[in-house]
């Protein structure tokens, strides 16, 4: 039988060959990466191979052909709800009173927000926007220079990404059968040392910069805060207490989060409005849309990649290297670092992620561990140059520029890789908790 495609005589060139270049190309030009993606993979089935032109749409289709991915557009959603109602606010005035009076206080505050929100929204760019909105403006006008306050919103809004529920652990799972349940639980402790990390450097700054502290802790505010932020502050621990206790699917997690926000922006807080609704489900649908479309053009380039055999490549040049399980796990932490710094997280999860579990596979690691760890490293393409869409979603909020960033960028991705590599070589950090609340 002959082969599906005829690879062309041009020198070395094959159909991946070309295709990485038109990748390039597009992605060069600043095409947004979803077309990016789509496109170069269209035409490299096109007008380089005999594949039949329906793999196209089918593969499209298929990636997105999944029921976990019903909980994106639901965590958009509840994001959307979130900052609509009031909830966003009364999580800042609750973290602000509990460690404002501490110098870099405010912009501690911002990450203690940001973590809390991440256990709600599931969402890096939700986390920052709706957080960033907020905090952004007020430390600028506590004299925090605007580079600093926007990096640390962006960097503490990535850990939407790891603390559960997390929209990129649901697509690594549905595309390699990872339990979705378990990837949930492995980001909280990694999650709240990343948020530790990040209090650190900020408090440092703090001192740096003279950022005063704002007076001593009143309890009487804490009490206050507390009781108008209560509704607020339970829903985190519901969602993850309804995945530990089995009680519901991560897909009905998000549900979860729909009605609660909106009982609690509509009825408890009344902060939105009934005709407010149609513009919250437009945005909740034009970010979802986007997701999906990045994920449908990222899976017919992956099923490309993967039938071309590259995975078996990999594997092949990573033994030459070494056999040493954490060698391996280091060298596959690097390349998705790497990869990150170029393409958009969801984007790199869906094309790099089919490669990878053959990796996981062939060296017999842990696909749980593994798997964090992938997700983990991929938010660092939210907030790492060139692409570093997160950082430009607060930059914007700042009306910062890049260079603004910057200088700061380093000291918080320096802390939250340092966590990273605990974790390859400390993989309990991630796998504890799984292990405790879902082995048999």
């Amino acid at each position: 039988m002959d082969k599906l495609y005829n690879k062309y005589d041009w020198d070395d060139f094959n159909m991946l060959s070309v295709i990485g270049i038109i990748f390039l190309f597009f992605l060069f030009f600043g095409v947004p990466i979803a077309f990016t993606m789509g496109a170069s993979a269209s035409i490299g089935v096109l007008f380089f191979s005999e594949m039949p032109a329906v793999l196209i749409p089918q593969q499209m289709f298929e990636g997105v052909n999944s029921f976990t991915l019903i909980a994106i557009p639901l965590f958009m959603l509840t994001g959307q709800l979130m900052e609509t109602g009031g909830i966003s606010r009364r999580i800042v005035d609750f973290s602000y009173s509990i460690i404002g009076f501490i110098k870099g206080g405010l912009g501690i505050t911002g990450i203690l927000t940001s973590t809390i929100f991440a256990g709600i929204s599931g969402s890096a760019s939700a986390d920052t926007a709706a957080v960033g909105s907020i905090m952004i403006p007020a430390m600028k006008r506590k004299r925090y220079p605007t580079g600093l306050a926007a990096t640390i919103i962006a960097c503490a809004g990535s850990l939407g990404t790891i603390i559960p529920p997390s929209m990129v652990m649901i697509i690594y799972g549905s595309i390699t059968g990872v339990s979705i349940g378990e990837l949930f639980i492995s980001g909280i402790i990694p999650g709240i040392l990343m948020a530790l990390g990040l209090m650190i450097v900020t408090y440092f700054y703090g001192h740096k910069y003279h950022l005063k502290e704002e007076g001593k802790i009143d309890f009487s505010e804490v009490l206050r805060t507390t009781k108008e932020a209560i509704w607020a502050l339970v829903l985190p621990f519901i969602l993850i207490g309804g995945i530990l206790t089995g009680v519901v699917t991560p897909t009905e997690v998000g549900v979860i989060g729909v009605i609660y926000a909106f009982i609690a922006g509509t009825f408890i807080y009344k902060e939105i409005k009934l005709k407010e609704i149609p513009d919250i489900l437009k945005e909740a649908s034009a970010n979802s849309t986007m997701a999906i479309i990045i994920i449908s053009g990222a899976s017919i380039l992956g099923w490309l990649v993967a039938y071309e055999g590259l995975p078996q490549k990999i594997i092949s040049s990573l033994t030459l290297v070494s056999n040493n399980k954490t060698v391996i796990t280091l060298l596959v932490l690097f390349f998705i670092l790497f990869i990150g710094m170029f393409i958009e997280t969801i984007a790199a999860t869906i094309m790099v992620a089919p490669i990878l579990v053959s990796v996981t596979s062939g060296f017999d690691l842990d696909p749980l561990h593994f798997g964090f760890l992938m997700v983990a490293g991929f938010v660092f393409a939210g907030i790492t140059p060139p692409v570093g869409g997160v950082l430009f979603i607060s930059a914007g909020i700042g009306r910062a520029k890049m260079k603004d960033l910057l200088p700061y960028v380093p000291g918080y991705v320096g802390v939250m890789l340092l966590v990273l590599l605990l974790i390859v070589f400390f993989p309990t950090l991630a796998t504890f908790l799984p292990d405790l609340f879902f082995s048999e």
